[in-house]
């Protein structure tokens, strides 16, 4: 018996040192490459294997889904995955959305049927990218895409932000409201600020017109959707506040802000003229004055 467990032993031994003989590569490290063989040592039935070094599971990254929402707790639209600055998911009537289209069989025009009957809907394709062309009226393949209607909200946005702007300076310098500064100027002339101008009304219209012309059919000459909405450059930004590309990301944040703010507010003026029939300051005024019986109920009350 004695002889035959050393016999077994042995035999074993050298089975292992053959296979190591055979790939020197089987007793390296842990570190050893994973298409290295691994080799089973047997030593009195026992089988013992190399195993691989543990691997290391990737740093989990921050998804799109966490960003913040427009409401806690709110779904933002699939259309809406946070590629623009200042994606907040807020769509809530689907104008977003990508337009559907259906594609349509040929419909029957058989002469010796009783009844010619319309073609069946045979498939539906989404647009998923807007194209940009060489067209002063009208670039964008997609009207109602997601590419333009950014463009548009900053566009109007940047024109509330001056219109606010105008509104406030102009009734604190002049003490005119903005609704009736259009009267003093068919009144009193083309004047600024209380300067008069050596142009008339008619004459500002058509400067104006030829000037703005200009300008939009040069901005919708450029193809590039980047350069469309943020120009850059000695006219655009002669300061080069927006030459870091970690700070232009910051200012198109607080630009897109600002904008949409503006246009809730130049709104807000449109209805306090049309209900008071004052500007804003003299309705901000008003309501300091008397808080609790000056508000937008009051006024649409009739009280």
């Amino acid at each position: 018996m004695m002889a035959m467990a050393s016999s077994s032993l042995s035999s074993s031994f050298l089975a292992s040192q053959d296979l190591v003989s055979l790939n020197p590569c089987a007793l390296r490290s842990p570190l050893t490459p994973s298409f290295a063989p691994r080799i089973t040592a047997r030593f009195g039935g026992l089988k013992k294997a190399l195993k691989p070094p543990p691997k290391k599971s990737p740093p989990k990254k921050v998804g799109i889904s966490n960003r913040p929402l427009w409401f806690p707790g709110a779904k933002s639209p699939a259309w809406l995955d946070g590629s623009f600055v200042g994606d907040y998911g807020f769509d809530p009537l689907g104008l977003g959305k990508p337009p559907e289209y259906l594609q349509y069989d040929f419909d029957s025009l058989d002469q010796n049927l009783p009844k010619n009957l319309a073609g069946d809907v045979i498939g539906r394709s989404i647009e998923s990218t807007t194209e940009i062309r060489s067209t002063a009226l009208q670039p964008y393949s997609e009207v109602f895409g997601l590419q333009r209607f950014r463009e548009c909200e900053l566009i109007h946005g940047r024109w509330a932000m001056l219109a606010v702007l105008g509104a406030l300076a102009v009734e604190a310098f002049t003490g005119v409201t903005w609704q009736d500064a259009g009267k003093v100027e068919l009144v009193d002339g083309a004047q600024y600020f209380g300067f008069k101008l050596p142009f008339s009304i008619s004459a500002l219209i058509w400067i104006e017109t030829i000037i703005i012309g200009y300008i939009e059919f040069q901005r919708n000459a450029e193809l590039d959707p980047e350069k469309r909405l943020y120009p850059g450059g000695k006219y655009f930004d002669p300061l080069g506040l927006a030459t870091d590309p970690e700070r232009k990301e910051v200012l198109k944040l607080a630009e897109i802000k600002h904008a949409r703010l503006a246009m809730v507010a130049a709104f807000g003026f449109a209805v306090q003229a049309a209900a008071t029939g004052k500007g804003p300051l003299n309705n901000w005024v008003t309501h300091l004055s008397d808080p609790l019986h000056t508000t937008i109920i009051d006024t649409f009350s009739g009280k």
